[in-house]
């Protein structure tokens, strides 16, 4: 197969990823550079995802000359034949776009900065002052041309909302261990959803980030100034004790990914029955498993809000509908709700707006330059669910304690 995961047990952790192979199973020169310096900083879903299309222009080349020779082209810097590879590469990406009413653009900038960043690397260790210029000159005339060619308008921008305040109070019954809502079929799985979908929702985490926690992320400590008190919190990261046996791998989207994050007390409280009450016995360390005893994967937390959804009323899937286009639950709705109640609870507690954006970052894991923190602004205004996310959640601990 021309797209591979190195992951065997003599392989050392550095080297452990996904890579090309090319038909005879030898992986590709260049496209093993770019994945060991540009991807290096990707999270493996999206460095695979990146590493297929570039397959697809090798494939392309390959189709266009007749030979696997694209790592050719690069080393021996054809500029004249690679101009010709990307042109035929664009050309087929727009018609599929054009068939399928796809974007082809995302696609079209991953293999164009691939090649660029392979030829840049050439051009720039080069020794020759006079043949250096050329080659710069051939590689600012490449940028040119395909800079200048149309490229497919953006797609809008997403509009990320909260889930409204009658979906959310329908959510908790039907999430709550001890409802008779509750869809799943032992205590094992409606403690472990339960709790999945807490931590995804109060804490905003990332469904990758969910499932990569040791069974020991919750942790704690006693403070005595200026009271003696109970302090916890969830490390974010990557599971320290062992290498992820997944086929599918779950991880951090990015550095900014790794982080604490405060729990409140009732939360810490339900973790901690979980893990000593509901947790089954298994040969791995991470917090979720499956009833096999496996790590869960992340296709099945996409099953258990798939079930969730199907246990909405009629009306809270209408609501859905009307409110966001889709009437559906997803894990992702669950830190859209998260950062847009954050939003509003850091500006009622008297930060203004900018401070609440600064807040957001460090607290959901995004980059300095991301805008992700603004465009929940303007769900911020929308306070359709402050009431259900106020009380609902004391409400359900008071009726598991009890």
């Amino acid at each position: 197969m021309p797209i591979v995961r190195l992951k065997d047990n003599s392989v050392p952790p550095g080297l452990i990823g996904w890579l090309l192979t090319d038909d005879r199973g030898r992986p590709r020169y260049w496209s093993t550079v770019w994945s060991s310096l540009d991807g290096a900083s990707l999270a493996p879903s999206t460095l695979r995802t990146q590493l297929s299309v570039i397959e697809q222009l090798y494939q392309s080349a390959k189709r266009l000359y007749q030979a696997d020779g694209l790592d050719r082209l690069i080393a021996e810097l054809k500029f004249d034949e690679l101009e010709a590879c990307l042109e035929t590469f664009f050309i087929t990406a727009k018609n599929h776009g054009a068939q399928t009413a796809a974007n082809y653009h995302p696609n079209w900038r991953v293999a164009y900065s691939f090649v660029k960043s392979c030829v840049q690397r050439l051009v720039k260790s080069h020794a020759d002052p006079d043949m250096l210029w050329r080659l710069s000159m051939r590689l600012e005339r490449l940028e040119k041309l395909f800079d200048s060619l149309e490229m497919a308008p953006a797609p809008p921008a997403e509009i990320v909302r909260a889930l409204p305040s009658p979906v959310l109070d329908e959510f908790y019954q039907i999430i709550d261990p001890y409802s008779v809502r509750n869809p799943f079929r032992n205590s094992t799985l409606r403690w472990r959803n339960y709790v999945l979908c807490l931590l995804m929702l109060h804490l905003g985490l990332r469904r990758g980030e969910t499932l990569v926690l040791p069974m020991d992320a919750l942790k704690s400590e006693k403070r005595f100034i200026p009271t003696v008190e109970t302090v916890n919190w969830l490390n974010v990261g990557d599971n320290p004790y062992q290498r992820d046996p997944r086929q599918e791998q779950p991880s951090l989207k990015n550095n900014n990914a790794a982080r604490q994050l405060p729990v409140p007390p009732a939360l810490a409280s339900l973790i901690r029955t979980f893990v000593e009450g509901y947790r089954p016995s298994t040969r791995h360390s991470y917090l979720f498993s499956s009833l096999e005893g496996n790590p869960l994967s992340l296709r099945q937390v996409n099953g258990i809000f798939v079930t969730i959804t199907g246990e909405l009323t009629a009306e809270a899937r209408q609501t859905l509908q009307q409110y966001r286009g889709a009437g559906r639950i997803t894990p992702h709705d669950m830190r859209h709700t998260c950062a847009t109640v954050r939003l509003h609870q850091f500006v009622e507690n008297g930060d203004d707006l900018e401070m609440a954006i600064q807040r957001l970052r460090a607290f959901f894991g995004w980059a300095r330059t991301s805008d992700m923190p603004r465009r929940y602004a303007r769900a911020f205004f929308e306070d359709r669910l402050a009431t259900v996310w106020n009380h609902a959640f004391d409400v359900h601990v008071s009726h598991l304690r009890s």
